[in-house]
């Protein structure tokens, strides 16, 4: 991709296509196209998408970041898609199967996006202003739209352990020690939903039960087995989460300020837990 530095940004280097073939099980699958790309970027879930468009973002600078991302390494870890897939080439036509978006990210404020995104099909656009607002479009458009439950557990916390990882999707489940039964997760979409669910307060004049459930708990240290989380969601502002989350293999926590960062922290863990080995090496060898 070749941008000239000098100069301003052509218009139509702000806007990507987005292509949807694909939302089985809540998976988000197409291409992202653009007038700097030859063909589209294929992706198979909400994550690869977001890490295609991030990338993207960085090398045209705009939108601008307001803030860097988070990563629970001592070094930073950039975690974007080195060579991503290639999808259809845009002279052979941009559509998907499931519909087409106009998508123009205005700004990366508070570690989350703001902008607006059209549906090419019926021609409306929709602002959001946050990523979460973003995937709630998507899930309204697409499917039959997300729960609007305010009610929950009422729960001040909960476990997310990744089981199952695949090209940027994870799976896996989402518990609390007070409460008996998981809930499973193959989607981004699925872990907002459950640990909402967790977290909203409970309908007013329910008990609050407080006894631990037994429950078999895997804990692997090292770079294998699930990944563990413990989410505490802090605040609701600026249209997405704050809080903090620990990863507990690695004993190691920090706060994200919003869905988006806190989505990217559990891709950082579980995609560059290599990376751990040469940092456990390195301090062996100072220790030594």
């Amino acid at each position: 991709m070749s941008v000239a530095r000098t100069g301003a940004l052509p218009d139509s280097y702000k806007y990507y296509t987005i292509t949807i073939d694909s939302f089985d099980n809540r998976l988000l699958s197409g291409q992202v196209f653009h007038d700097s790309l030859d063909q589209g970027m294929a992706f198979k879930s909400l994550s690869e998408m977001t890490l295609l468009l991030e990338g993207l973002f960085d090398k045209l600078h705009y939108p601008m970041k307001s803030v860097d991302q988070r990563n629970f390494n001592k070094k930073p870890v950039d975690i974007r898609i080195e060579e991503p897939q290639h999808g259809t080439r845009a002279s052979e036509g941009i559509k998907g199967k499931l519909g087409e978006f106009r998508l123009h990210v205005k700004y990366r404020f508070h570690a989350t996006w703001q902008g607006d995104i059209r549906n090419l099909r019926n021609g409306e656009t929709h602002s959001f202003l946050s990523f979460l607002e973003l995937m709630e479009y998507f899930s309204r458009e697409l499917g039959p739209g997300p729960e609007d439950n305010p009610y929950g557990l009422g729960k001040k916390m909960c476990e997310v352990v990744v089981r199952n990882y695949d090209n940027f999707i994870m799976k896996g489940d989402i518990s609390h020690p007070a409460v008996e039964q998981r809930e499973l997760f193959c989607n981004e979409f699925d872990i907002k939903e459950a640990i909402e669910h967790m977290l909203n307060p409970l309908p007013e004049g329910t008990d609050q039960g407080n006894i631990i459930i037994p429950r078999t708990v895997t804990v692997c240290a090292g770079n294998f087995g699930p990944a563990t989380f413990v989410v505490r969601v802090l605040f609701r502002r600026n249209s997405t989460w704050q809080g903090i989350i620990c990863w507990k293999e690695r004993r190691r926590q920090i706060n994200f300020r919003s869905f988006m960062e806190m989505i990217l922290l559990m891709q950082d863990a579980v995609l560059r837990s290599d990376s751990w080995k040469e940092e456990d090496s390195t301090e062996a060898a100072n220790l030594a």
